[in-house]
């Protein structure tokens, strides 16, 4: 009964947190939303189609285009041009969706791990967001520390 206890709170743990970042109506930004613990994200009513962010098959798989992410995400705020990054945050957001499904954690301990690594992810990337809607946000210098850390733990459960 616990297990079961569990996986219902993961799975709407992980539902809360994809609504939080990823597809948005124009109005609404992430990391202000997601601050008040507010779901972003009214399904698909939004104003994009979904074949630019396929689901991954594997937990390599969805951190190899995190990783790519990640890449443009960081080139941007270099470059000290931060909207160039606003496709890929909104994309990071989907493909960080699922992972805590592809980790496929066994032990509770592990689950925990993964489920800290996904917030912080979440997170790290939403404050970078909430600098492109005119909040006080995040640069990539400020958070990149954060998201190396969180992608190690997944990494190391990639292997």
């Amino acid at each position: 009964m616990m297990k079961l206890k569990y996986a219902l709170m993961m799975v709407l743990g992980v539902s809360v947190a994809a609504n939080m970042i990823g597809c948005e109506a124009k109005d609404q930004a992430i990391g202000t939303a997601a601050s008040k613990g507010e779901a972003v994200s009214k399904g698909d009513d939004h104003d994009h189609d979904h074949d630019d962010h396929k689901s991954a098959n594997s937990l390599k798989e969805a951190l190899e285009v995190i990783e790519k992410y990640r890449a443009e995400i960081k080139e941007a705020f270099s470059k000290k041009q931060p909207e160039d990054a606003h496709d890929a945050l909104h994309k990071v957001g989907h493909s960080l969706e699922s992972l805590t499904n592809l980790a496929g954690a066994t032990t509770e301990e592990a689950k925990q791990s993964v489920k800290k690594a996904v917030d912080e992810l979440f997170k790290c990337f939403g404050e970078m967001d909430d600098t492109l809607h005119g909040k006080t946000g995040k640069s990539y210098d400020e958070v990149g520390d954060r998201i190396d850390a969180a992608l190690a733990v997944l990494k190391g459960m990639a292997k």
